[in-house]
């Protein structure tokens, strides 16, 4: 399933469906985030804490709306812009309608917006005064003046206890120098003095509750306080009565100087660092006042960029509505130009697919107008136009079906003799699909050229006749076209081809200026006929003329050779026998010629009656015993209707026949086969019907094509004796039994490697039949 998904989804998102289906998803999802952006901005406008937490979202949730909006807008547009630009039905329709609707949207809509944007940009300038946002900044500057002059003053009051603290003598005690440490505290005022060892261990301390003294600074600030003499904080703290205060812290550093005891060292002298800290709280009153100023500070401030904040939004959600309106227009103009279109562009399409050839019914709108009644009124026409045009498709499949079943073969040429049309007769003519020439002249296949140059003949000799008629000749116009009729014998290059020497009877005519008729009849067999007919007239005629001689010659030969026996010498005598011999044998050769002659002309009527083909075909193979033969006879084949003695004398022939050719083929060894089987040969009322077919094969060298076209006739023959004969009365008594012989040449790929005859016998007796 996962395989076959895939497919599906690159054809959804390719297929034109989707992409129209697009736009109009995208436009809903983007008008409906923009009302409710426009309702959140609402809700903001009126809600200060939903307003201040919001804002930047807000702010870029328009600014992202009216980039879509605009590029929605856009793409509308350019949609419009490209349907006209490539003339699609209705787009000037919708253009006009969407102009029309923007302008009703965004005239009214910019008068107001920019009436709008000065009533907001006025409104919120006159809600911050400029003398109270300078008063705020005084105080506040007031404050932190007084925060840092205590921050000075408590570090130069504990530069003072330092140099005190440093002048004291070295014998002095920790009490001594801890007494007056108090004692200066007292007078500054200060709340807490601490004085650290420079390893931040405590030495004395003013506070006298244990561990609520501030504790050591970090050794990082006590560092920084030797480096700069002395380093102040302003802490911001929590009160004993929970109010916010501030109070002043100083780290001031004391270095005391000893003398060493060493005697080595005496000029110099030893360093004890220390350091204060000292802790003094600003008055609550100040401070308190402090914490106010910086509070209404900081809110003024907090409103003045919301003013700023306040000003964007208003405006945004102004150009917001703006964009807005201009959207729900173009999108009116395009639905309602679309539902005005949509008949028109119904009937477009429907004129587009009758101009294609589809009368199909369309779909029909019930508007209950005249655009529905044009609609209606469409299909009614096309269905009258596809009545019409099936009438005409049934007549021509009915002329098709005429022209398809006639013998004849018709081809329909152009002006340059192209195949235009053909009919399945000329294709069975020809042996070949004719359909693969259209638009092509017959010369294109080299077996059809000399039949067109022979239509090409025709059409120029006709032209001639009609050229030098007399005046009459209109008359002769006006009742048809006219006609020109020859016979073509037509030969193919190859010379063992089986199907050769066709003749044809050949009629041609000019249907229009441009457009050329030719009907054409294979006359091969009835040529074949009317020679045989000839042949047979021929043959009764010699017989009765030479017959008649034949045998006074004998006898005269006969009576002078029994006179003259004993009268002559023996030279003479022999001489006289010799003659005599020759003379008798020559006339019985010419008596069996004419005997020929006569059962080639006077074939007898057979005498049909039921029998066994294959029992015929054993009969006849004893007599020969001792030649190469090999029978094929099929068991299942039935009696046929037939004149057993004209059979045996088809199938004498067809054997000496093959007997001979293998003779004087290649191979004289190779065995000449005998083969029946009973096949089907087509259906009648439903019901299959079949023949009994004789195939005698040899492997002679079969038959040169020129005589392969014509060997049943009389007198053809590739044999160095016999009269030709043989084949013409075989195929006069296959006639006269109502069945079919054919002869070919046995083909291995372009060998030939001897000759094969088959004789179908359709006429089967009625029991099997």
């Amino acid at each position: 399933m996962r395989a076959s998904s895939t497919p599906l989804k690159g054809a959804f998102f390719t297929s034109r469906a989707w992409r129209k289906k697009a736009i109009p998803v995208a436009i809903g999802v983007i008008g409906a985030f923009a009302l409710l952006l426009l309702v959140l901005l609402s809700i903001a406008s009126s809600n200060t804490e939903f307003f201040d937490n919001y804002f930047i979202w807000l702010y870029a949730a328009n600014v992202v709306i009216g980039v879509c909006l605009t590029l929605v807008i856009l793409t509308l547009v350019t949609v419009i812009g490209v349907r006209w630009y490539r003339g699609h039905f209705g787009t000037r329709l919708i253009a006009k309608l969407a102009m029309i609707f923007a302008l009703v949207g965004i005239v009214p809509g910019l008068i107001l917006y920019g009436v709008s944007l000065q009533f907001v940009s006025r409104s919120i300038e006159t809600w911050f005064d400029v003398k109270v946002e300078s008063a705020l900044n005084s105080g506040l500057e007031l404050g932190r003046v007084t925060l840092r002059i205590a921050q000075e003053e408590i570090l130069a009051e504990g530069n003072f206890i330092a140099e005190q603290v440093v002048q004291v003598p070295a014998g002095a005690t920790s009490d001594q120098v801890g007494a007056m440490i108090m004692k200066i505290r007292n007078q500054f005022g200060i709340q807490e003095v601490s004085l650290f060892n420079i390893q931040r261990n405590l030495i004395l301390t003013s506070e006298l509750r244990p561990k609520k003294y501030l504790p050591a600074p970090s050794v990082e600030i006590v560092a920084e306080s030797f480096k700069k003499k002395g380093v102040t904080f302003l802490d911001q703290v929590e009160m004993e009565d929970g109010q916010r205060g501030y109070q002043v812290r100083a780290i001031v550093p004391i270095v005391r100087k000893k003398p060493m005891l060493g005697k080595m060292e005496s000029n110099k002298d030893a360093e004890d660092k220390y350091f204060l800290q000292l802790v003094r709280f600003i008055p609550s009153p100040v401070a308190k006042n402090i914490f106010a100023v910086e509070s209404a500070y900081s809110e003024y401030q907090e409103k003045s960029l919301g003013r700023a904040g306040l000003r964007k939004m208003f405006v945004g959600t102004l150009t917001l509505t703006l964009f807005f309106a201009l959207f729900v227009a173009v999108t009116l103009a395009l639905l309602l130009g679309r539902q005005l279109a949509r008949p028109l562009l119904m009937l477009l399409k429907g004129t587009q697919a009758v101009a294609q050839g589809d009368l199909s019914p369309k779909p029909e709108l019930d508007t209950g107008d005249e655009l529905g009644m044009l609609t209606r009124q469409f299909n009614v026409m096309t269905r009258q136009l596809a009545d019409t045009r099936t009438s005409l498709q049934e007549s021509k499949a009915f002329l098709e079906k005429v022209l398809g079943s006639l013998t004849a073969g018709v081809c329909i040429f152009d002006k340059n003799y192209n195949v235009v049309s053909s009919n399945a007769g000329a294709d069975r003519i020809f042996a070949q699909d004719l359909t693969l020439l259209d638009g092509k002249p017959l010369s294109s296949n080299l077996a059809l050229s000399e039949f067109e140059g022979a239509i090409k003949e025709g059409f120029a000799t006709m032209k001639l006749a009609v050229a030098n008629e007399s005046p009459p000749a209109p008359q002769i116009s006006q009742k048809g076209a006219p006609v020109w009729q020859k016979q073509i014998q037509l030969h193919t290059a190859n010379e063992f081809e089986n199907e050769l020497g066709v003749t044809l009877f050949v009629r041609g005519t000019e249907l229009t200026a441009d457009l050329r008729m030719v009907v054409f009849d294979d006359i091969t067999d009835v040529v074949s006929a009317q020679r045989s007919i000839a042949w047979s007239e021929v043959a009764r005629r010699l017989a009765h003329e030479i017959k008649n001689p034949l045998t006074p010659i004998q006898l005269s030969a006969e009576r002078l050779q029994h006179k003259l026996a004993g009268k002559l010498s023996p030279e003479q005598e022999e001489m006289i026998n010799r003659s005599t011999e020759t003379i008798i044998g020559q006339v019985q050769a010419m008596k069996e010629m004419v005997n020929d002659f006569r059962d080639f002309a006077k074939t007898p009527t057979p005498q049909l009656k039921p029998v066994s083909i294959n029992t015929l075909i054993t009969e006849i193979l004893g007599l020969y015993e001792g030649s190469p033969l090999r029978t094929q006879l099929d068991p299942s084949c039935p009696e046929i209707m037939g004149d057993p003695t004209q059979l045996r004398q088809v199938i004498h022939n067809l054997l000496q026949n093959a007997q001979d050719a293998t003779l004087e083929g290649p191979h004289p060894g190779e065995v000449v086969e005998v083969k029946t089987e009973l096949v089907p040969y087509g259906e009648h009322n439903g019901v299959e019907q079949k023949a009994v077919r004789l195939t005698i094969s040899d492997s002679g060298v079969g038959f040169p094509a020129k005589i392969l076209a014509r060997a049943f006739e009389p007198y053809v023959t590739t044999k160095t004796k016999g009269t030709g004969l043989g084949l013409a009365v075989v195929k006069k008594i296959i006639d006269d039994h109502s069945a079919k012989i054919e002869i070919r040449n046995r083909m291995q790929g372009a060998e030939v490697i001897g000759a094969r005859v088959s004789v179908l016998f359709m006429n089967l007796a009625k029991e099997a039949a």
